[in-house]
């Protein structure tokens, strides 16, 4: 299947010159990013693959990965680089993901390995070292330029839009970004590589996080990290001591399950208070909120006022939500939403989309703690 450069004043994938470009795709051993590969090379690019080598050892992303991915460019006949990035990621990445739930969030590390690796390290090294001049992976997204300004695109598989996990990206990164898979669908991209006959066809997709180990919980990981801190669950209107847990970090916004212990009514988490060690639950009110804040802001689209209304998703899954959302001081917004929304939740991200089609991606920032919920 070929893919050619489109409109530049149309929401149809962008994509650069032939004559002029060579292509490094991130490749992670998987399905997309092996198609992503063998899409570009069939269309006529210089292409590589390239892999960064974060963790060692799981068997999923990395030692693995590693493996498939050189496996699949023997297949192709195109070159394959791979960059040890392990210290890297071990001191920014799994480090804050660690610090982050010490603090009662529930973070995202694929966002921060989007911005600080992939498009960091990866990126900056195969423009340097390896002569390339765009960074291509299989990221559903889309790129598109409308009068000569980059949009970020929601894709064509709407249930596989990664466009949540890029918004920290820079027009300047996505300048030399190729989203070859934007107007794919996960059924065609496993015919595709079926027909190639590439030898990661029917590979299953990873869901987990890298650096968690195969068959350990989350749970499981962060009790060996930080250690059992045993403490009250408390409701929040009575202030009445329900039962023990064994670590705040174990709970999340909107969680029923798993609670331990018996109510009346269904319990939901509406506060993780990891300094005095306390879980606050409620029901199903207490964890609706319309007002949060975000910090570390980024924008892709230009020129936005400083208060404009948007689509805005708290989390990856979540239905977009209108909000009146205001630029503050110090790479911080302040998100007003029309309706109330369940389970605003500090270490996940605000992504922001116009109103009108929930196409274009404006950009994005890490949530704060909600201040409403403050007990």
């Amino acid at each position: 299947m070929a893919i050619a450069a489109t409109s530049t004043n149309s929401l149809e994938n962008f994509l650069p010159d032939k004559s002029s470009s060579k292509i490094a795709v991130a490749m992670s051993g998987g399905v997309d990013s092996s198609v992503a590969l063998y899409l570009l090379k069939e269309a006529g690019y210089d292409v590589f693959g390239i892999t960064a080598w974060i963790v060692a050892g799981g068997g999923r992303c990395c030692d693995d990965g590693v493996i498939d991915a050189v496996k699949v460019c023997d297949q192709l006949g195109v070159e394959h680089h791979a960059i040890d990035l392990r210290k890297d990621f071990s001191e920014g990445i799994i480090k804050e993901f660690h610090q982050s739930y010490a603090r009662g969030e529930t973070p995202i590390p694929c966002i921060s390995c989007n911005n600080d690796v992939k498009w960091g390290s990866l990126l900056s090294y195969s423009l340097s070292q390896l002569g390339a001049t765009h960074l291509a992976s299989g990221h559903y997204a889309k790129i598109s330029k409308i009068n000569k300004q980059i949009k970020l695109v929601r894709p064509k598989e709407e249930n596989k839009d990664q466009s949540y996990m890029l918004w920290g990206l820079t027009d300047e990164q996505l300048s030399k970004t190729v989203f070859p898979l934007a107007d794919l669908d996960k059924d065609e991209i496993r015919e595709i590589a079926k027909k190639a006959k590439l030898c990661v066809a029917d590979k299953p997709e990873s869901q987990d996080i890298c650096f968690v180990s195969n068959g350990m919980t989350n749970s499981e990981y962060l009790t060996r990290i930080l250690g059992e801190k045993p403490g009250d669950i408390i409701h929040v209107e009575t202030q009445e001591i329900l039962g023990q847990h064994t670590g705040s970090y174990n709970y999340t916004y909107g969680q029923r399950k798993g609670l331990g212990i018996a109510h009346k009514e269904p319990l939901y988490v509406v506060k993780i208070d990891s300094q005095a060690n306390k879980v606050y639950v409620g029901n199903k009110d207490h964890i609706k909120g319309q007002h949060t804040f975000g910090r570390n802001v980024n924008f892709i689209e230009k020129n936005l006022p400083i208060k404009f209304t948007s689509l805005v998703k708290i989390r990856y899954n979540s239905e977009p939500s209108l909000a009146e959302v205001t630029i503050l001081e110090n790479d911080r917004v302040k998100v007003d939403f029309h309706e109330p929304v369940s389970a605003i939740t500090p270490g996940q991200a605000l992504a922001f989309y116009d109103p009108e089609n929930f196409q274009i991606i404006y950009g994005g920032a890490w949530i704060e703690d909600p201040k409403e919920f403050l007990v």
